[in-house]
């Protein structure tokens, strides 16, 4: 969890005392909290963010080895021609998985949690819709 030095309005992952200025850390969702400047808590939702997305591509290295492992399983149950193909694939398949949710969620971080505020959302749906169509 965040907490947020009142005095020098830096942000740290946790403790009691700041270790720039030694004042206490607050809670940001606490009622002392709210007299903090809008560049912290866009900051806060900043880090957050970022968490966020380095959750899911934790989640991206532990979906790829399972979508190759899940290939290679419906491989033995095919026939010959079948079950060579598919063993062959499942490598791919798994750094397909990986890379595709990988990628997303460095994207999704760099436009809902950078850009914040900056886009206009429908305008950028469309041109993401454009760019996948190409």
């Amino acid at each position: 969890m965040i907490k947020v030095c009142g005095s020098c309005h830096s942000t740290w992952a946790g403790g009691r005392f700041c270790e720039d200025c030694g004042a206490p850390l607050t809670d940001p969702f606490a009622d002392e909290a709210r007299s903090l400047p809008s560049t912290m808590w866009r900051y806060i939702r900043l880090q957050y963010g970022a968490r966020r997305g380095m959750l899911v591509r934790v989640m991206a290295i532990l979906l790829g080895p399972i979508a190759a492992g899940l290939t290679l399983r419906a491989a033995v149950a095919r026939e010959r021609p079948w079950s060579i193909v598919l063993a062959i694939a499942a490598a791919p398949i798994g750094i397909a998985t990986w890379w595709a949710i990988h990628w997303m969620a460095g994207r999704a971080v760099r436009i809902w949690v950078l850009r914040k505020g900056q886009l206009n959302k429908r305008r950028l749906a469309r041109a993401m819709a454009r760019r996948a169509l190409r």
